[in-house]
C-alpha cells in the first residue's frame, strides 16, 4: 500500500499538482508504451518532458519535478512547510508510479528465474515500506530470514542522471541488508543472472 492519502492527498488535490495537463497523463503513458518496471515508468516520464513522442503524451516534468511543485506549493496553501522535499518527491512517486504500475512483469520474471535456479533460497515481490521507501523489488530469504534485496532496471537505468541513482541508492542503505541490481535489455532478457546468483550465493 503507497502512501498516497492524508493531508498531502488534499494538499495535490486542491493545487491541482497531478492534474495531467499540470503533470503527465501516466495511463495513457502506460497503455501506450506498456513498462515494465516501477523504473522505467520513471524513465517514460522523464524521456517524455524532453522529447516528442508519436504517442501524444507529454509530461510537464519528471517525478521529482513534481514531488518540488508539490512541496512548493505548501507555502500559499498552509503558509508553512508541514513537509520535507524529499517526503513531498516521495509522495508524488507513490501517486505515479507505484500506484499507477501495481506489480512488474519483469519483477516476476526475476522471481521465477531465480526461484528456479537459486532453490536454497526463497524470492518474493517487496511489500509496503521496502518497496516504496527502500526501493526495494525483491526480497532475498534464506530459512525465512530477509537476507538481502534486488532492484530489477532497465540497461538505461546505468546512463540516467546521478542524482537519481544516488536518491535510489541512499533508500537502498536505509536496509541494514545488500541490495542487488538487475537488469534487463529493451527484449526484456535479463541480462546478469550469472553475475547476480554468485552475488546472492555469498549472502
Amino acid at each position: 500500500m503507497a502512501y498516497t492519502g492524508g493531508p498531502l492527498n488534499e494538499l495535490n488535490g486542491k493545487m491541482g499538482i497531478s492534474a495531467p495537463y499540470k503533470s503527465v497523463a501516466v495511463m495513457k503513458l502506460i497503455k501506450q508504451h506498456n513498462p515494465k518496471s516501477k523504473g522505467e515508468l520513471v524513465e517514460l516520464i522523464k524521456w517524455h518532458s524532453e522529447n516528442t513522442c508519436e504517442c501524444g503524451v507529454v509530461s510537464k516534468g519528471t517525478v521529482e519535478d513534481f514531488g518540488i511543485n508539490l512541496y512548493k506549493s505548501q507555502m500559499n496553501y498552509w503558509g508553512e512547510y508541514k513537509y520535507t522535499l524529499s517526503e513531498c518527491i516521495q509522495w508524488e512517486y507513490d501517486l505515479f508510479v507505484i500506484q499507477s504500475l501495481k506489480g512488474g512483469k519483469i519483477e516476476r520474471s526475476v522471481i521465477s528465474e531465480l526461484s528456479s535456479r537459486v532453490r536454497e533460497y526463497g524470492f518474493s515481490e517487496s511489500q509496503g515500506f521496502l518497496d516504496e521507501e527502500l526501493r526495494i523489488d525483491v526480497v532475498i530469504t534464506k530459512g525465512g530470514e530477509s537476507v538481502g534485496g534486488i532492484q530489477v532496471k532497465p540497461l538505461t537505468y546505468r546512463f540516467m542522471r546521478q542524482g537519481v541513482i544516488d536518491f535510489n541508492e541512499s533508500a537502498n542503505k536505509k536496509w541494514d541488508k545488500p541490495v542487488l541490481y538487475f537488469y534487463y535489455d529493451m527484449n526484456e532478457r535479463l541480462i546478469n543472472s550469472g553475475d547476480l546468483i554468485e552475488e546472492i550465493r555469498k549472502l
